[in-house]
């Protein structure tokens, strides 16, 4: 039991730092692009190495179905990534950050209306306090309808992107995982976002990396791996409620300390509520 809570707040802790870093990068004003394309580089070939991964082991007629949901997660991967580092940037690394971790919702309404998942009454209105959270997050309600590319949308997309990539990842649970092991998928993922950032680079012309880049990327790419790693740990020791539950409040709790204490991020009230809103919100959802 102990050894499950340190996996739980080794996990939160590698999703804050992950948000440290994007703000960073923002900060420093390095290529986005090419810090995530190295994180993916980085991510892949650690996913592969990791036992289970380099196992070739497998039909490519019968896997082709999950490598072609793999391909399809990492573009949502990379975009998702891409939203979330000018969020941060924009809205703050709290905000943010909650706005990513109430998307749980996605794959809670996925389990409920696809696979036929009851859910309770307590989870039905955390449904309805998703919602409510999202709206008190935003930023500048108003001027969302007159500019369209305001950083209030950001949050929006960042709420869908995420949402959708953890969809997917239960689709591959329940309908694909006989075909590939977690982490063969999981190399996919990334190395198809990696495929993604390096078109854009070449397009874009923007071919020549920093060695600022380089190791942000680097920095980025290792917990981005091993937050879900660490997370798998601790499902494996304790009950997936209580560790979805707490991963996702210590780690909206430690990115909004994080993001007064270190870049001077500001909340209004409302979004205060909204940060409390986020938190009833996954208690509601998983427990």
């Amino acid at each position: 039991m102990i050894t499950g809570w340190i996996f739980i707040c080794l996990s939160s802790v590698c999703s804050i730092a992950i948000a440290h870093f994007l703000k960073s990068v923002e900060f420093k004003k390095l290529n986005t692009i090419r810090v995530l394309t190295i994180n993916y580089v980085i991510a892949a070939a650690v996913a592969f190495l990791t036992p289970g991964g380099a196992d070739i082991d497998f039909q490519l007629s019968e896997a082709l179905p999950a490598l072609l949901l793999a391909v399809l997660v990492g573009v949502i991967f990379i975009g998702n990534f891409f939203i979330y580092s000018k969020s941060v940037s924009k809205n703050g690394v709290g905000v943010s950050v909650a706005a990513m971790r109430i998307s749980l919702l996605v794959p809670v309404l996925l389990s409920t209306l696809w696979y036929l998942e009851l859910l309770e009454v307590r989870q039905w209105i955390g449904v309805g306090t998703v919602f409510i959270a999202l709206f008190l997050l935003l930023p500048n309600k108003r001027r969302m309808i007159r500019e369209p590319l305001s950083a209030a949308w950001l949050l929006v997309l960042l709420f869908i992107g995420t949402g959708l990539g953890d969809g997917s990842l239960k689709i591959f649970e329940v309908d694909f995982s006989t075909q590939l092991t977690k982490e063969q998928f999981m190399g996919t993922v990334f190395f198809s976002a990696m495929l993604v950032g390096l078109i854009v680079i070449l397009v874009s012309g923007t071919f020549s990396f920093k060695k600022r880049e380089i190791w942000m990327g680097a920095a980025i790419g290792i917990p981005n791996l091993y937050s879900a790693i660490f997370l798998i740990e601790a499902l494996e020791r304790m009950n997936g409620a209580v560790v979805y539950s707490t991963v996702n409040i210590i780690t909206v709790l430690g990115a909004t300390i994080l993001g007064m204490a270190r870049w001077g991020d500001k909340l209004t009230p409302i979004q205060w509520l909204g940060i409390v809103t986020t938190i009833i919100s996954i208690i509601l959802l998983v427990q």
